[in-house]
């Protein structure tokens, strides 16, 4: 007995533990394990960034508006039924969702009744047509939001990765210099004690290698920083540990060619916000066509057949049908319809004058763009020819140094020129990538 209950007490225990033990928040998220190149990083960002999935889910919701728009040319069929008693008699319609409505004269008396009706419209003025159109130029504009959407997220993306590339360059230097440093003080500390250097001298080593480890520490801090802001663009599991494959020179895409006219014409010819802009255009042009058309008679044509079936005469039960056209034709509404139409111009009006704010904006992109990457191209040839120099004077100042020809002072000095040219030419680099990603957005590409 005192085993079952023990057996009874474990089990208890092993279920309560996993009940209570935390469930992973992030389990939906991938999670990547690999050595992860700037393409891949694009690519598992465009497929399982949730910036992009929400944005997919609205393309999909103006799609279904699109079909229900288009629904509203077709047959309409509804079934109602009125199981009604008391002492009075009503009229009594259908509920409020049913379409086509049915309303019905009801009787003093116990009553049971079914209904079907059919509608179908047969001229709207274009109102209907409008619709349709006006549902399918916000769907054409939605996708091409959608474009958009996958260009900032790729820009991003590639940003952050490049990001993590600086960081991880600044790392490596970080490094070389702690290690230089750490030489410098070994040897240092051999000179003070046969007295070849005062001891102040190993004393400003020391400080120079305290420096040069929270350098290194400063950029580690950066560099995971900089992963898990990548992480999160890229839509993956937080605790992925992934390791970046490229490097700042081979990241680099191939420059395009730098006309301006030439790849001013193609931002305007490709960029989705155009698209998108026109396409609101035609959506308010729409808009307009279906305000107009409320000025126009409705006509539809519709058949009902019932059957009901109650106390006295209508024991026996008894139904019929009818068949007849719909006419509706507003005739005076206080200003309201000329209001509409008014409003749906002045969108139209406005509209039209964002797509001409876009070409602006996008001449500016292209152009900032253009700057930006003509300055960081004549930067790396600057700082690749002043690392060149700056790596020779620091041979030059460690063996004057090492053979007593120097002070200190001089050869820290161009440690500190060569660890600055190093950091200038990966800024560089770095600058003259995110110019170009900034140029090819600028072109509507990724």
């Amino acid at each position: 007995m005192k085993r079952w209950l023990l057996a009874v007490a474990s089990l208890l225990g092993l279920w309560t533990t996993c009940a209570s033990a935390p469930s992973d928040p992030f389990a939906l998220r991938p999670k990547l394990a690999q050595p992860l190149s700037l393409q891949e990083a694009v690519e598992i960002a465009l497929r399982e960034s949730p910036v992009l999935r929400g944005a997919v889910a609205e393309l999909q919701a103006a799609e279904e508006r699109w079909k229900m728009a288009q629904a509203e040319k077709q047959w309409q069929f509804a079934l109602s039924a009125f199981a009604t008693t008391g002492t009075r008699s009503g009229i009594v319609s259908s509920p409020a969702a049913v379409m086509p409505s049915a309303t019905m004269a009801l009787p003093s008396r116990s009553l049971g009744t079914i209904s079907g009706m059919v509608m179908l419209p047969l001229f709207t003025g274009g109102r209907l047509e409008a619709l349709i159109r006006q549902a399918e130029t916000i769907r054409h504009a939605t996708a091409a939001q959608l474009d958009t959407l996958r260009l900032e997220v790729a820009l991003e993306t590639k940003l952050a990765y490049r990001r993590a590339l600086l960081m991880r360059e600044m790392i490596r230097v970080a490094e070389a210099y702690l290690q230089a440093m750490e030489e410098r003080v070994r040897i240092d500390k051999v000179a003070v004690e046969v007295g070849r250097i005062p001891e102040f001298w190993l004393l400003r080593s020391e400080a120079e290698r305290a420096n040069a480890q929270q350098m290194l520490v400063n950029a580690q801090r950066d560099y995971e920083l900089a992963l898990i802001a990548l992480k999160v663009l890229m839509g993956i599991h937080p605790d992925s540990p992934i390791t970046l494959s490229d490097t700042l020179e081979t990241s680099a895409s191939p420059l395009p060619d730098l006309d301006r006219n030439r790849l001013l014409a193609e931002a305007l010819r490709s960029r989705p916000e155009v698209r998108s802009a026109l396409w609101q255009v035609e959506s308010q042009s729409a808009a307009v066509q279906a305000a107009k058309a409320l000025f126009a008679p409705q006509i539809s044509v519709m058949a009902m057949t019932d059957y009901m079936r109650g106390r006295g005469e209508l024991g026996q039960g008894m139904g019929g049908y009818l068949v007849g056209l719909i006419v509706g034709w507003t005739v005076f509404d206080g200003g309201r319809r000329k209001a509409m139409l008014n409003e749906v111009r002045a969108m139209r009006e406005k509209a039209k004058a964002e797509v001409e704010q876009v070409k602006l904006q996008i001449a500016q992109e292209v152009d900032t763009a253009l700057q930006e990457l003509r300055a960081a191209l004549q930067n790396v040839r600057t700082a690749e020819a002043a690392l060149k120099a700056a790596k020779e004077d620091e041979r030059v100042a460690k063996v004057r140094y090492e053979a007593g020809r120097s002070v200190l002072v001089e050869y820290l000095d161009a440690v500190a020129t060569f660890l600055r040219a190093q950091v200038n030419y990966a800024q560089a680099l770095y600058d003259l990538a995110v110019a170009h990603d900034k140029l090819l957005r600028a072109l509507g590409k990724w």
